[in-house]
């Protein structure tokens, strides 16, 4: 029966299908706060016990207090498609399916590595994350958050890397430079918004960190989206080159 299952989810799972983990890993984790945030307005923006941010709640108070379990559920399904996003991500790399980078460099390789091993911790802290709320586990709710931002961290530092040679290298996977630009900026954006975030939140600007906090975990689920780009507008065909020289028949 397990074995059943397993080649259920092969078949299922193919590498023209791997797109798929992407695009729900974004789409759920909008969801979730998307959720959060109109119930939050619904009901006539409350203050809860504890918050520090009298203008805009933080999304760990609006989710401690209110729709609990949809925030473990939407953690849990954007943790899980997170992880299987990273490896698909890696996995469309080095595949003779897909791109088929088999001589790739080894320091490229040991950051693939490194980049998979983090997008495992940070779904397993987001997911954790999510049961040990801040009003009744603060502490380990706010080592938590701590785990999940630099497990994200390392593992879209380390992705941006293993790809950097699509963004500037000479030889370019037709139409793939685009979504490396595209994915690369919003990284960018995000380790921006992160430091502002940090620095308005610890100096007592609290209005302006709250906002940003929203922006910043917004932005993220498009960055998840983004890598559709990776792995869809092929779907397992065998790449061409930009500017490579067509092939002429041979005379016969």
């Amino acid at each position: 029966m397990a074995w059943n299952w397993y080649r259920t989810l092969q078949d299922f799972f193919t590498i023209r299908r791997l797109w798929l983990f992407p695009l729900l890993a974004g789409f759920f984790w909008f969801l979730t706060l998307t959720i959060l945030l109109v119930r939050w307005l619904a009901i006539g923006r409350p203050q809860y016990p504890g918050q520090v941010n009298p203008w805009v709640p933080f999304i760990s108070d609006i989710a401690a207090h209110q729709f609990k379990p949809v925030f473990i559920i939407g953690c849990a399904a954007t943790g899980i498609a997170f992880f299987g996003t990273v490896c698909a991500v890696h996995h469309v790399r080095y595949s003779p399916k897909f791109y088929g980078l088999t001589n790739d460099a080894l320091w490229r390789r040991i950051m693939s590595s490194i980049a998979e091993i983090a997008g495992l911790a940070a779904a397993v802290t987001l997911i954790n994350l999510s049961i040990f709320d801040t009003d009744d586990a603060h502490v380990r709710h706010r080592h938590l958050l701590m785990g999940t931002f630099g497990g994200l961290f390392v593992s879209a530092v380390a992705t941006t890397a293993v790809w950097w040679d699509q963004i500037w290298g000479p030889i370019v996977f037709e139409g793939l430079r685009k979504w490396c630009l595209f994915n690369t900026f919003l990284v960018l954006c995000q380790f921006g918004c992160s430091l502002a975030f940090v620095i308005l939140m610890y100096e007592g600007h609290y209005k302006s960190s709250g906002i940003l906090e929203w922006c910043l975990t917004y932005m993220g689920s498009l960055w998840l989206s983004s890598f559709v780009g990776y792995i869809m507008f092929r779907e397992g065909e065998k790449p061409r080159i930009e500017n490579e020289p067509e092939r002429q028949p041979l005379l016969v």
